[in-house]
């Protein structure tokens, strides 16, 4: 039992590692290349000799772990890894080697733990067994679910983005130059996507593919059917102005619609708390001074 808790205590402390590593390493890349561009700038300073950087503990565990991982993580699933990090807005402080190194490192945890609580048994087997199964497909419903809350709430400022895009296409502006001038000037959180597809096209991907990864990277049906309306208008000919015109009040209208439903579905979700904790109250407050009243009645009456 000592022996299960000490291999737990440090494989919680190895997953720790990570997680921090994933973190802290784009600081530490920033201040690197800081480093690397003042000692390029300074010129009066003589060269410093070459250092030979030596590989981190971390650099070593983490493809070793996510090689186990990729044992158990079905090949579909791995190969849209980086693109599901992206969609949850996790990219930047987590690569596809770290995300599965963290799954390794979790399920071996949950193997531990339910030996520790349940023994070395049969119990204490089916525990451990659901722990680690648990640990392993749990990280990417979380992933989904954080994939899709990025998205609602991208989507919901998808109406002015289109409407500022078109305001730039009758201007005289081409598509680029307008999704230019927007990312330049404007405050949306859809910037940073646009700032990527213009990037992705400027070196050398075709607009009809860098729109297709916005549609993934942001997974819902209103960008879906942004994507498929420019990507059906690329070669067609057909002026954009007023079609992104049209979906724009689409969306709102959509949107106003989709209000209108959760509001009517609120007194059913109301009903329901209200009978079980707010009529008992009120019947108690009502009705009990009266058989308070009656109950002194008959007793006095006996």
């Amino acid at each position: 039992m000592l022996l299960l808790l000490i291999s737990g205590t440090l494989l919680v402390a190895l997953a720790l590692a990570v997680a921090l590593d994933a973190v802290l390493r784009p600081a530490e890349a920033r201040r690197a290349a800081l480093r690397r561009v003042a000692s390029y700038a300074d010129v009066n300073k003589a060269p410093r000799p070459v250092e030979v950087e030596r590989p981190r503990l971390s650099e070593m565990i983490v493809p070793a772990l996510s090689k186990v991982a990729l044992r158990l993580t079905p090949k579909g699933h791995r190969d849209d890894l980086a693109l599901r990090l992206e969609a949850a807005g996790m990219a930047s402080r987590l690569s596809p080697d770290q995300y599965l190194a963290l799954k390794t490192v979790l399920a071996a945890v949950g193997v531990v733990v339910g030996f520790a609580i349940a023994g070395l048994s049969v119990g204490g087997f089916a525990l451990a067994l659901f722990l680690s199964a648990g640990s392993l497909f749990l990280p990417d419903l979380l992933l989904v679910r954080a994939a899709r809350a990025r998205a609602r709430r991208l989507t919901q400022h998808l109406p002015q983005m289109i409407d500022q895009i078109a305001i730039s296409l009758e201007a005289g502006l081409a598509f680029d130059a307008a999704v230019a001038y927007f990312v330049r000037h404007g405050r949306s959180p859809l910037v940073a996507e646009l700032r990527l597809l213009l990037s992705e096209v400027r070196m050398g991907e075709s607009r009809v593919q860098a729109l297709r990864r916005l549609a993934d990277r942001i997974p819902s049906d209103e960008m879906r059917s942004f994507v498929q309306t420019l990507v059906q208008s690329e070669g067609a000919g057909i002026s954009r102005t007023a079609i992104l015109r049209n979906q724009a009040s689409d969306l709102r209208l959509r949107r106003q619609l989709e209000a209108e439903e959760r509001a009517h579905k609120v007194p059913v979700k109301i009903l329901f708390p209200t009978l079980i904790f707010i009529f008992p109250v009120m019947l108690i407050v009502i009705l009990g001074p009266a058989l308070q009243q009656i109950a002194r009645a008959l007793h006095t009456t006996h």
